[in-house]
């Protein structure tokens, strides 16, 4: 069933499945079709929002468990509505709340779960938990020892975190700080968290680890409860929350389409840019409606006035900004500042790249190369493959290119070209590279 109107609900801070339910009449006459609910998988222990799942195999007992969500579907089809699930593939919460991360901190890679999440196995473990350096927190005396009396085992506690030791690594004469150097895993503070971050996050919430759903164990694992509830009817579409965090939108796209047959309706939260269009192999009926909040905004704002605008603007302030120049100090700040540990990681694996293709390249010119195209770039991201990039992706990188060389202060010839080569998949190793790094985690 096609929606024709949806009502968004946002469970927790007070909203329950049982007050929804008790909302349905009230959404029934105002002519809602499908309910557009907001996830309700277990989240982090006082969840605002849901998106911090910890077990995304179960229905939150904090707002009403998988009873009260029964109660809450068995009303809206006594309705002849519908319900749409968020869902949320990209990311889970790295409380130790979550079984999963817990089990990877515990057991490092020996964790059957270690290659759920998107970690750089060459690296530990890093934990951007604490307030201040380690060394200055265990002076404080805010690091403890303790041991769980009901499994006997010990832990590095920081006020209500324990964090569990890798087997075999406690002994009664090491110190703290000995048995935290002997862990897999390193205590940090957080402020180090944009540069030294071993593991995908969510944009800079450190609080949220990226998942591998493009593994297909990992797809299953994660959506057994989700595929449940399509396939019993009582789900009737699902919203991908955040798409272009996964590393192949369009194979898992496909997958879940598989999964979930032909008659469910699934839409992407997909940012697109003026004039961008959502890919057409997209086995999806559209998108979340981000281009339709622009549309509105236009109403409001016509980008062929914006030049009275900015008088406007220059007038209330007592002088002129280039806006154009504003918003490119403001992207690099995201560069060089934000993401420093990301955009250090791309560099990290351009450099490879280009080494084992004996691309001679000297490294300032290959980072001033990426920066470069990263703040020119208009759109979220492109859709490179195995086999490269899509036809459409070539045109835009091309533009884009186009536009760096044209800058005054354009990159060296020799490394844009190593990067075009591995954007285009045009490198002998790039795919035995891929392997080498999924063999690492």
């Amino acid at each position: 069933m096609i929606p024709s109107a949806t009502y968004r609900i946002q469970f927790r801070n007070g909203m329950t499945f049982d007050r929804v339910a008790a909302l349905v009449p009230y959404l029934k006459d105002l002519g809602i079709s499908h309910l557009y609910a907001s996830p309700v998988f277990t989240a982090t222990a006082g969840s605002t929002h849901g998106y911090d799942v910890t077990n995304p195999n179960e229905i939150d007992p904090a707002i009403g468990g998988r009873d009260g969500f029964d109660r809450m579907a068995a009303a809206l089809k006594q309705a002849g509505m519908g319900l749409i699930l968020d869902i949320v593939p990209n990311h889970m919460s790295t409380s130790l709340e979550n079984a999963w991360w817990r089990d990877v901190i515990e057991y490092g890679q020996q964790s059957r779960y270690f290659r759920y999440f998107d970690i750089d196995g060459a690296r530990p473990l890093t934990l951007p938990f604490l307030g201040d350096t380690f060394e200055a927190e265990l002076e404080k005396g805010a690091i403890a020892l303790k041991r769980d009396p009901v499994t006997n085992k010990v832990a590095l506690v920081y006020y209500d975190a324990e964090y569990p030791l890798n087997p075999g690594t406690y002994s009664e004469d090491k110190s703290i700080a000995e048995l935290h150097e002997a862990q897999s895993w390193r205590l940090m503070s957080w402020r180090e968290a944009p540069k030294q971050l071993s593991w995908r996050r969510f944009f800079e919430i450190t609080g949220l680890i990226g998942v591998r759903v493009e593994d297909p164990a990992v797809f299953d694992d994660t959506h057994r409860l989700i595929l449940e509830l399509v396939h019993s009817g009582i789900v009737d579409g699902l919203r991908i929350d955040h798409i272009d965090g996964l590393a192949d939108p369009l194979g898992y796209l496909q997958r879940l389409r598989q999964a979930t047959g032909p008659e469910c309706y699934i839409t992407v939260e997909k940012i697109l840019a003026k004039g961008e269009q959502l890919p057409a192999d997209w086995p999806v009926s559209g998108t979340t409606g981000y281009e339709f909040i622009a549309s509105l905004a236009e109403v409001l704002v016509d980008d062929n006035n914006l030049d009275q605008l900015q008088q406007v603007h220059d007038e209330a302030l007592g002088g002129a900004i280039d806006r154009h120049t504003a918003l490119r100090e403001a992207k690099g700040l995201m560069v060089d500042r934000n993401f420093e540990g990301e955009f250090t990681t791309l560099l990290r694996l351009a450099t490879e790249l280009a080494e084992r293709n004996s691309m001679a390249v000297e490294s300032d010119a290959l980072r001033h190369a990426l920066r470069e195209l990263l703040l020119a770039f208009p759109v979220y991201r492109t859709y490179g493959t195995a086999e490269g990039l899509t036809a459409g992706d070539i045109t835009l990188l091309n533009r884009v290119v186009d536009q760096v060389n044209a800058e005054e202060n354009r990159p060296d010839a020799n490394a844009l070209n190593v990067i075009i080569a591995i954007l285009t998949g045009n490198l002998q190793v790039l795919l035995q590279l891929s392997q080498n790094l999924l063999s690492q985690r």
